[in-house]
């Protein structure tokens, strides 16, 4: 591996107003590698969407109006193979499905597309039953572990969940304040539901039987300038800290854990970044969106 591609994770956090007690580390994770181009050497322009699984990556490639997805072996991704669709025209978010399709949100049509295994358009994510709302425009959504979809719904400010049939089976409220700009949502195995708001850099959750969300532990400014990121791993929130270019570790309670990365644009370094994920055997992906690539780190621990 060369030089460039060895950069530490134990970075000094950018001077953005984070206090000194921020550096505390609950979380390590290490800088492995930086991907540019897809297999036709296209740059990649302003990604902001990534997620994987133990075997495929697939990046919202923003700027370029595609999806770009890439096989993962032994911490190493093959060419990425371009995938544009005339149903997506500006992907954000995105999720893996088991067999290998794909859940992307676009957000010019403002719905949730579904492309099959072998990359063609199958359908859009539709809200059926009396507990849907008229109207839903998607910010954010997760799948859990048994299939169901949680939408993140800034009309109605609740997270609907969703089954196989694209039934609302489920609607959980978010705090009617209008301050409060909630930008994602995570999933734990337990079936407990997280929230964040970006703008009071505030965590909240629902468990199984809760109709709304209730805050856990106190505002976090002090640690993140402005969250739109949320991921559950090894008991662990995952915060992806957009202006403040890192990643915030976080427990179940909301207490901060501990900070890692900074702004910049070395290899290991971000610069106003997106959405992450992070596959079962601790590789975390990010979309750097400011320098138009994607980065992988390992999760020592």
């Amino acid at each position: 591996m060369s030089p460039n591609r060895r950069v530490s994770s134990l970075i000094a956090l950018v001077a953005a107003g984070l206090p000194a007690g921020a550096a505390a580390q609950g979380m390590v994770v290490k800088h492995e590698l930086s991907i540019y181009r897809d297999e036709k050497d296209v740059g990649l322009r302003r990604p902001e969407g990534i997620a994987c699984n133990g075997s495929t990556v697939v990046v919202s490639d923003t700027g370029n109006g595609r999806l770009v997805r890439f096989a993962l072996r032994d911490r190493n991704l093959s060419p990425g193979l371009p995938l544009r669709l005339d149903e997506v025209k500006w992907p954000s978010r995105v999720e893996v499905l088991a067999g290998g399709g794909i859940l992307v949100l676009d957000q010019k049509s403002r719905s949730i597309v579904r492309i099959d295994a072998s990359g063609k358009f199958a359908g859009r994510v539709e809200y059926k039953g009396d507990a849907a709302p008229k109207d839903v425009v998607p910010a954010a959504f997760k799948l859990d572990e048994a299939g169901t979809l949680y939408v993140l719904d800034i009309v109605s400010r609740s997270v609907l969940a969703l089954d196989g049939s694209d039934a609302v089976v489920r609607r959980i409220e978010l705090p009617k304040e209008r301050t409060a700009v909630f930008t994602d949502v995570a999933v734990d195995a337990a079936g407990t539901v997280y929230a964040i708001d970006a703008v009071g850099a505030t965590v909240w959750s629902a468990k199984k039987a809760d109709a709304a969300f209730q805050q856990v532990g106190r505002s976090l400014k002090d640690y993140m300038n402005f969250p739109v990121g949320l991921s559950v791993v090894r008991g662990t929130l995952l915060a992806v800290d957009q202006n403040g270019s890192g990643l915030v570790a976080l427990g179940l309670d909301g207490a901060y854990r501990g900070r890692q990365l900074a702004m910049g644009w070395s290899e290991g370094l971000l610069y106003y970044p997106a959405q992450a994920c992070i596959t079962p055997t601790g590789e975390v992906f990010v979309a750097d969106r400011g320098n138009s690539r994607i980065q992988l780190f390992t999760l020592l621990k």
